[in-house]
């Protein structure tokens, strides 16, 4: 025979109450999840805003008989943690982690310094570039260069130009 009028209303009701609940869930679940990103968004921003390294200290050790020197930055930490391990560098326009030795530190707290070294730098009156790029998306920017004091005596000292700590604008 058939299927009587009230089962099928009964059925119907059950599918129905399961489907909300199910769909109930998942609206629960995905309002959690965007809740959870915009916290995680401002704490970034926030991370972010309040970052920033900057150049304490410099210094460069050579010989009189070669064609290079290294150049030793002393970058100091005036914001919030960082982690150097994460940081990515720029050097005269090339994205890489060759010639460059810093000083091996899982953590950075504010007020505290790690060196930085570039190294096997051409003795030449060209201006270089570093950019250390952090984990936060911000980053110092440096030149300096070899200033000949006296240049048959192959003699020479190093100068930095300018530096600054740019950070990407919230947008």
């Amino acid at each position: 025979m058939g299927f009587s009028v009230s089962a099928s209303f009964a059925l119907l009701l059950t599918v129905t109450l399961i489907s909300f609940a199910i769909m109930y869930t998942a609206i629960d679940n995905t309002y959690s999840n965007v809740l959870d990103a915009i916290e995680d968004h401002a704490n970034i921003v926030t991370i972010t805003k309040s970052s920033q390294l900057y150049v304490s200290l410099y210094d460069y050790t050579t010989q009189l008989n070669v064609s290079v020197y290294d150049v030793i930055f002393n970058i100091t930490n005036s914001g919030t943690t960082l982690s150097p391990p994460r940081w990515n560098f720029v050097y005269d326009g090339v994205l890489t982690s060759t010639n460059i030795d810093i000083e091996n530190k899982q953590y950075i707290v504010p007020g505290d310094s790690l060196l930085l070294t570039v190294l096997n730098v051409p003795k030449t009156t060209d201006v270089h570039a570093l950019v250390v790029v952090t984990e936060t998306g911000c980053n110092l920017k440096f030149k300096w260069r070899w200033i000949w004091l006296n240049q048959t005596a192959g003699t020479g000292t190093v100068e930095v130009i300018n530096s600054a700590w740019y950070c990407p604008r919230e947008g």
